[in-house]
């Protein structure tokens, strides 16, 4: 069940606990979206949900990265447009990429599995490579690239006005991000991007909602996580395996309470093969 929540005037966060998230921004006359969400029905539920808080047209869709379960909603915005970063864009037309994600949806054999595997990929129609300004109506909003992370095209949407941020999967409250695809040296440089935009408010692609303080927390869970792997991976298979159990007990200590806690073992492993 969706929570919509308005963040300031006009500014809303769609929260799906253990789903994923996405923004509503409505203008004097227009919407813009931020993610599809991860098969065409969500994407469609998440459309009857901006209906019952406007009936002005969507114009835009924005997507934050090219994981699915963020952007394989794109097709049910196929006449909108739709913006991303132009990494975002390689990865969406890749086939191998689209491969190897429908088959690991499908062997999930969740809910959303077999619609999964009939989705048509749309990437985005404009891309970026840096920063765009984007002056949507009464509102500024600034699309920032700061490197690769999660993914290589990684994209985060500053109201500027309203300091609202919205943060994909890079930063999640209180929540264990999925490294699989990830860049982890360069994610390192890419979090003090996003550490000097110092958002009031950020909205993370899972999760609830943020502070400002909650974002520090994560990007110093990603940093702690990043680094002691880098000195994991100096050290011989033998005592790298026993380094790894000790840090994920470490972890699981400190971090306890967050989402997904569980996979951190997998997440360092993860980390490791992407070094």
């Amino acid at each position: 069940m969706a929570e919509i929540i308005e963040l300031d005037n006009g500014i809303y966060a769609r929260i799906v606990e253990g789903l994923t998230n996405s923004g509503i921004i409505v203008g004097p006359s227009e919407i813009l979206i931020i993610d599809s969400l991860r098969v065409p029905s969500h994407a469609r539920d998440l459309i009857d949900d901006v209906k019952r808080i406007s009936n002005k047209p969507i114009k835009y869709l924005i997507d934050t990265h090219s994981h699915w379960d963020h952007s394989w909603g794109n097709e049910e915005f196929i006449d909108m447009l739709i913006i991303g970063h132009e990494n975002c864009y390689k990865e969406m037309i890749d086939g191998n990429w689209n491969k190897r994600w429908k088959e690991k949806i499908l062997n999930a054999n969740d809910p959303w599995s077999d619609e999964a595997q009939l989705v048509n990929i749309t990437p985005p129609n404009l891309t970026f490579s840096n920063e765009m300004n984007l002056h949507f109506e009464d509102k500024q909003i600034i699309l920032k690239y700061f490197g690769k992370a999660h993914t290589s095209g990684d994209v985060f949407i500053h109201l500027v006005n309203e300091n609202v941020l919205f943060t994909g999967d890079v930063t999640q409250n209180k929540g264990i991000p999925f490294f699989g695809d990830s860049y982890p040296i360069d994610w390192l440089d890419t979090a003090s991007g996003i550490i000097n935009v110092q958002p009031n408010i950020f909205v993370g692609g899972h999760g609830p909602i943020g502070n400002y303080k909650d974002m520090v927390d994560s990007i110093e869970f990603v940093d702690e996580i990043i680094n002691e792997s880098i000195k994991i991976k100096s050290f011989s298979t033998e005592e790298r395996d026993k380094m790894v159990k000790d840090l994920t007990s470490k972890l699981k200590n400190k971090y306890q309470e967050w989402r997904k806690i569980d996979t951190v073992e997998s997440s360092i492993s993860d980390i490791l093969s992407r070094l």
